[in-house]
């Protein structure tokens, strides 16, 4: 077992704050939901995790390695899921998904396997040899996805994974999920402000407002605690809600 450390981590941009003075622990094999309004840091968080940034204060470790000295160790345990699918549209699911198996350094008959997998587990079978820019938003979403999974990442990071998903698929993906954490070990955090799915999927969340982590806490725990309570169950809008109704956003 290991973690993700981000101990008094600050980073600037143009003199503006996007972190500012980030303490957060993330455990391997947890679900954890990065929360906050546009702008709070999220995105930055990620990218100093994944050594895309240098922090400007501060240290991030990942699982004891550091993402700007090792940088290709941490990049090659995670699997990322951007806000843009950053897909080729030009070429095939299969090409992609191909591509993108070589880059990870899979052998042929383990990326066929996998892909197989996975193009079952989102119902996209019938889509293998269709060109991406033909799909819908929901399919290239779940295109995405499986390429970010097909390397079995130990580290999986989701920019809302859920958006253009129906409901069977997000219901498949949320088991999906469950499983690659609780009984693979996989650390997933999410980006997203579908609350619900939050609710129903993550171990752990944390508020980021300002780049400052303003709330960490259990699910479970929160569940328990017989606060934030609306038609007689644990409400994590409440929560969030009154956390942002109590800063003012200042």
């Amino acid at each position: 077992m290991g973690d993700i450390r981000f101990e008094g981590i600050s980073k600037s941009f143009g003199g503006v704050a996007a972190v500012n003075g980030l303490n957060l622990t993330i455990s391997e094999g947890e679900i954890y939901a990065l929360l906050g309004h546009n702008g709070a840091g999220k995105t930055t968080t990620l990218r100093l995790l994944l050594g895309l940034l240098e922090p400007d204060d501060g240290t991030v470790t990942v699982f004891g390695s550091h993402p700007i000295k090792d940088g290709s160790t941490v990049r090659g345990m995670c699997g990322v899921l951007s806000e843009d699918v950053g897909l080729y549209e030009s070429m095939t699911v299969l090409d992609n998904l191909m591509y993108y198996a070589d880059i990870y350094g899979m052998s042929r008959a383990e990326s066929d396997g996998r892909i197989d997998e996975l193009l079952r587990t989102f119902a996209m079978q019938d889509k293998k040899r269709a060109l991406v820019k033909g799909l819908s938003t929901g399919m290239s979403k779940k295109t995405a996805l499986i390429r970010a999974m097909l390397h079995n990442p130990r580290i999986l990071i989701l920019d809302e994974p859920t958006n253009g998903l129906d409901p069977v698929s997000t219901a498949d993906l949320r088991a999906m999920l469950l499983r690659l954490a609780k009984e693979q070990g996989t650390t997933i955090i999410m980006t997203t402000h579908n609350l619900e799915e939050v609710q129903k999927i993550c171990d752990k969340i944390t508020v980021l407002r300002h780049g400052q982590n303003i709330f960490t806490g259990l699910i479970a725990a929160l569940e328990d605690s017989g606060h934030y309570m609306e038609r007689g169950q644990f409400s994590l809008e409440k929560l969030y809600m009154e956390l942002e109704q109590g800063a003012g956003r200042k």
